[in-house]
Formats: C-alpha cells, structure tokens, sequence
C-alpha cells in the first residue's frame, strides 16, 4: 500500500518590519506584530522566541510549544488548513515521537527531520491499520495489515 503522507510545516520566518505590541520583546514575555500578520506571543531571549510561544499565521495556521533560538524546539503542536502535528520537533521539524492527523487518515509513531521514519502506525480513513517500519514516508520490509475480521501479513519494497 503506498500513501502520500505530507506534513506541512510552518517556518517562523523573520520579516523586515515588526512591533511589540506589549510585554518586553527583548527579554521577557511579550507579543510581536510582524508586518505579514504573523503574530508570536510567548518568551524571549535577546529578541528572539525562546521558551514557551505561540505563533499564529495571517492564514489561521498556529503553533504552540517550545521554541530555542527561534525555531520549533522540544513538544508542540502544529496545526494548518492540512494537518495536525502533535510531538516533538527539532530545527522547526517534526523530530521524535508524534501524532499527524491528514485527508487521508493518522500516523502515530516516530518521525525524523520531518519525515516518517521509523515504526508507526497508520490508520486510514476506513478504519484499516498499516503497522511497519517507515522510510521517507513510506513502509518498509514487513508489514501488518489489519482489516475487519482478519489480519493480513504482507511485504513491501
């Protein structure tokens, strides 16, 4: 069974302009208007998210979690017009164990560098479970098809 599992993922990128609407911005607690309309509310250290934040995009995308020198860093969740991720990230990635929620079902399991990597599980939309190991987004060697009333042990490249 191939899928196309995509994970859309929110880069918090600076713009030129941006205004501390309140709080301290510097070092601090404080809420950030960028001039997209991205907005990030949350920790900061020497002007930069750190700590504890959320962001929220013009196009109702957010994210909230951990952030370390301005990137996605530790548990959080993302959440976009697409998809919903819940796990860890690393260097605004999802990285380590985590829940993607998609169009075409849920993936629970481990992630690297923003891809499916390792075991998981998916679940499709008709309630039929893919247990297997996974590169780049795809199951690999053996797998465990399990489908009303009868479990199917199958193989893919």
């Amino acid at each position: 069974m191939k899928h196309t599992i995509l994970i859309l993922t929110y880069l918090f990128i600076y713009t030129t302009y941006s205004q501390c609407i309140t709080g301290n911005c510097s070092n601090g607690y404080g809420v950030k208007k960028y001039e997209d309309g991205t907005m990030y509310i949350g920790d900061w250290w020497n002007e930069t998210p750190s700590g504890h934040g959320t962001v929220v995009w013009s196009d109702g995308s957010i994210y909230v979690g951990k952030f370390n020198k301005g990137m996605y860093s530790g548990e959080g969740t993302l959440i976009t017009n697409s998809s919903i991720y819940i796990g860890e990230f690393n260097k605004d990635f999802p990285n380590g164990s985590g829940t993607v929620l998609m169009p075409p079902g849920m993936y629970v399991g481990e992630f690297q560098d923003g891809t499916i990597e390792g075991k998981g599980y998916f679940i499709d939309k008709n309630g039929q479970i893919e247990e297997a190991y996974w590169k780049k987004n795809q199951p690999i060697g053996d797998t465990l098809l399990t489908r009303d009333n009868y479990i199917l042990r199958g193989y893919e490249k």
